[in-house]
């Protein structure tokens, strides 16, 4: 487990904190701010595969957030003992019920063999359909049975009801026979669940009754009239008998609930699980961050890394690898120069890894597994412990060395600082030896001069420095890795302003060794800086003449396809002018063949036949041969296809642009015009991208397919069965592709022969799910309801 003092190092918890802001279930929250990230290679790739996988299924599929419900505590537990749950505690179960139901069925419908993880967690999911119905139906509320929760809750509530009334219209008329002269108002109350008047305390004798209360003056007094004494007891008799129904009805849900509570206490962790993992699939999606390559052998490749607590506005990309060709960086350079903040997202880059989240850079970024991450950033002065910060950075540099070893990813801000510098980088030196020893991993910074020439000996060590302009020294924030870098210390204060006689006395207190070393590495920098700004144009320009040329191939691709397609065009229009002729020329056939068959010719038939061989001879033309149109479709071959490739669909005489490939089924998904249609091999012909005969290509179907105005019934009472039939198979392929679920195909009930040919047509459709005659109040069997797959 990764210490949490490595955590709050690198922020780890602000990560968290962000994921969070993405979570549905409270549940999945104090889940999420409570994990630690894997040190198992396994269960690190295992965790990344589960975001990845919600991220498709989120930003692919369109399966969203899991359904909201509230915390459940210990109603599980009460209702496997049968302990009767409230309203509102059954209905926040039905709602898990919910959610576990639109979970699973949400994952299970997409049709992805790359969805393992999400898949295996939604097959194990428990749902009951008739229980969650079952309770809807009977709890309006958190307050509320419904009427029809039981057939006796009806009748006593019925009842109740016309107890009411009956007492109502009683009471009214007690009043209307001059019973309102006794009363302070005509104001019908109830008092402890029975009917009672308000009386004048002058007039309590002359109502007949039982008192039940009076006012807080003393003037009113709230009598039941011996009128409705039994009705009242009526009354609360079937209210008694309502409350032991609605107790009878909770404790048949609790006990159904009691029944399956294991299954849901089990559905609570899967929907905890997979909230998760769509909150950190919607976090890369709003940091454009990238599922990295994992390995478990210390290799750490960053390429772009962007800090994911910067303003992305702000922060500067970085580049840095360590861990295949040697195992430590030494980064030096000036302060302020970005050294921490590398520190501090490689770290960080590694935590969010081994906790299966997404990282901010490119898709080519490595990220190794860890047992251990070491850390000493910042300063760390203990004053509870009395220990200065050296102390305090001493203390931690005895742990890491401790505790490092071959699977250890150590960083270090600083190594040695805080004390004498001679001592200071002697002791760093001899630290860093022993976790270089130790085969550990990782990245130091320091200013020690000492270290810089260490690792220009050890091949398992290499220099780095902060990038700064050489003019300027303003830092530029980028890593560069194989060189050592400067300071820049007297530099950076003269820029800032401290005035040019203390900077030429420091520049005199320098040994001359040291000066010596520090101007060979600003002439080095100097050197590299120009060899790379010369680097960069050489690329620009093979970059522009590569673009040249590439412009160069699509224009001659491009003059190929148009060529082709003048030729196309040419040879279907001559084929149109044949057709013509030849159509014009049989029906001069036609027309002197019934000269011909006339047993005499009158004259105006010799004049005609002239009239016709003239036409003839103006009409000649000569046949060349039909020649084959340009072979622009190709049989599909499975591996060369590609998602956005154009291909033509037979079925539908129709192209469609290619948007998913299912190698093993052998089948493609298409989307010709804006439909989605699965069609199998045999069915399509390839047509690469660049010879796609036209945009403006109308989408033709084999039949009248239009998607406007699509109905869910169709009526074919007084047609018969095969015009029927034809009808019923019209309308079938119109819903198919307007993605409709369920239609009603009304054939009234006669003598069954309509019915019964639908029945049959339906029976071998394979776009048909299910079909039924409809129930009492949806036409009977007059009625056929298909369900559509």
């Amino acid at each position: 487990m990764i210490k949490q003092k490595t955590l709050k190092y690198l922020e780890y918890d602000k990560i968290l904190n962000n994921i969070s802001k993405f979570i549905v279930l409270g549940s999945s929250c104090n889940a999420l701010l409570n994990s630690n990230p894997e040190t198992d290679y396994l269960s690190a790739k295992f965790l990344l595969n589960k975001t990845n996988e919600a991220y498709k299924l989120y930003y692919e599929y369109g399966v969203g957030n899991i359904e909201f419900f509230e915390p459940l505590t210990d109603e599980l537990d009460r209702a496997k003992k049968n302990s009767i749950l409230s309203l509102g505690e059954i209905l926040n179960v039905s709602a898990l019920l919910r959610s576990s139901r639109i979970l699973a069925t949400s994952i299970l419908n997409v049709n992805d063999e790359n969805l393992i993880i999400l898949n295996d967690v939604a097959n194990r999911i428990f749902y009951d359909s008739n229980l969650e119905n079952s309770i809807n139906s009977k709890i309006l509320n958190d307050t509320t049975v419904a009427d029809t929760a039981s057939e006796k809750l009806y009748q006593i509530r019925q009842k109740i009801k016309l107890i009411n009334e009956r007492i109502r219209e009683k009471l009214a008329s007690f009043m209307r026979s001059g019973g309102n002269k006794y009363l302070q108002d005509n104001i019908v109350s109830i008092r402890s669940g029975r009917y009672v008047i308000p009386v004048k305390s002058e007039h309590v004798t002359q109502v007949k009754g039982f008192i039940h209360d009076r006012s807080a003056s003393g003037s009113t007094f709230f009598i039941e009239p011996q009128e409705i004494l039994d009705m009242n007891n009526e009354l609360r008799t079937e209210t008694l008998n309502e409350s032991a129904e609605i107790e009878r009805i909770l404790l048949e849900l609790t006990e159904q609930i009691g029944v399956i509570a294991d299954n849901l206490s089990e559905n609570l962790i899967y929907l905890t699980d997979v909230d998760i993992a769509f909150a950190k699939a919607q976090y890369a999606y709003s940091i454009k961050a990238v599922y990295p390559s994992l390995n478990a052998n210390g290799e750490v490749d960053i390429v772009e890394g962007r800090h994911p607590l910067i303003d992305k506005n702000k922060v500067v990309p970085i580049n840095v690898n360590f861990g295949k060709d040697y195992n430590y960086i030494l980064v030096t350079g000036p302060n302020t120069g970005g050294k921490t903040v590398t520190l501090k997202l490689i770290g960080l880059f590694t935590l969010m890894s081994m906790s299966g989240i997404f990282i901010p850079a490119k898709p080519t970024t490595k990220i190794s597994v860890f047992s251990k991450v070491l850390v000493d950033i910042g300063d760390e002065q203990s004053i509870e412990q009395n220990l200065s910060t050296f102390s305090s950075h001493i203390k931690n540099l005895i742990e890491i060395v401790e505790e490092a070893g071959d699977k250890t990813l150590v960083l270090i801000d600083e190594i040695g600082a805080g004390t004498d510098p001679d001592e200071g980088s002697a002791l760093a030196k001899s630290i860093l030896e022993e976790l270089i020893n130790k085969n550990s991993y990782g990245v130091i910074t320091t200013h020690y001069s000492l270290l810089k020439e260490y690792a220009l000996t050890n091949d398992k060590i290499i220099n780095a420095s902060m990038d700064f302009d050489t003019n300027t020294f303003a830092p530029l924030y980028r890593i560069r890795i194989g060189a050592p870098g400067t300071s820049n210390a007297i530099e950076i204060a003269s820029r800032l302003g401290i005035s040019k006689d203390i900077i030429l006395r420091a520049k005199s207190y320098m040994t001359d060794d040291k000066i010596s070393f520090e101007n060979v590495l600003k002439q080095a920098e100097k050197t590299r800086s120009e060899a790379e700004k010369q680097k960069q144009e050489i690329e620009d320009l093979v970059a522009k003449q590569k673009e040249l040329y590439d412009n160069l191939v699509k224009s001659k691709e491009k003059f190929e396809i148009e060529r082709e397609r003048f030729l196309t065009k040419a040879k279907v229009e001559a084929r149109k002018i044949v057709n013509e002729k030849l159509e014009n020329a049989e029906e001069m056939l036609m027309e002197m063949k019934e000269i011909f068959n006339k047993a005499e010719y009158s004259e105006s038939d010799l004049v005609k036949m002239s009239t016709l061989k003239n036409k003839i001879d103006n009409e000649k033309y000569v046949l060349e041969k039909e020649d084959e149109l340009p072979q622009i479709y190709k049989d599909v071959d499975l591996k060369k296809l590609k998602i956005g490739d154009t291909v033509f669909v037979k079925s539908l005489n129709s192209q469609g642009e290619v948007l998913e490939i299912n190698q093993s089924k052998k089948c493609v998904w298409v989307l010709v015009g804006s439909i989605r249609i699965n069609c199998k091999l045999f069915d399509i012909s390839f047509i690469s991208k660049n010879n796609s005969i036209s945009n403006k290509v109308a989408v033709t179907l084999k039949r009248d397919l239009s998607l406007e105005g699509v109905k869910t019934e169709i009526n074919v009472i007084g047609l018969n069965a095969d015009e029927a039939l034809m009808e019923v198979d019209n309308f079938i392929d119109k819903a198919v592709l307007n993605n409709l679920e369920e239609v009603r195909i009304v054939h009234g009930k006669g003598m069954k022969i309509l019915s019964t040919a639908i029945a049959n047509r339906l029976r071998g459709n394979k776009n048909v799910k299910s079909y039924r005659f409809g129930k009492y109040g949806e036409g009977e069997h007059g009625v056929t309801i298909v369900k559509l797959k």
